[in-house]
């Protein structure tokens, strides 16, 4: 197995490209801070998803947050929880 620079990948990789790749959107911003529904596998939102702030995203600190499971993370961490994988395959 090779080794991957974890600490590069996540400077190079913003977690706005993985909210992209989910088709991600927020219900309520509020400057860096993004709330909405959970998008992760498993995390069922509440019936008015227009007012479910379970999930928080600080999309300059590349943070993640699911107020239900307390799942939370950085945009590598958010992208291996979405995707079902391992963190090295969820990487490459």
């Amino acid at each position: 197995m090779n080794h991957l620079d974890y600490a590069a990948i996540r400077q190079r990789v913003p977690i706005r490209c993985v909210l992209l790749l989910l088709a991600y959107a927020p219900t309520h911003r509020r400057g860096h801070q993004w709330r909405g529904p959970c998008p992760l596998p498993g995390c069922s939102p509440s019936a008015d998803t227009s007012q479910d702030r379970s999930f928080s995203v600080h999309v300059q600190r590349h943070l993640f947050r699911c107020f239900r499971f307390g799942r939370s993370g950085n945009q590598l961490d958010f992208w291996e929880r979405a995707t079902g994988r391992s963190i090295y395959p969820a990487t490459l």
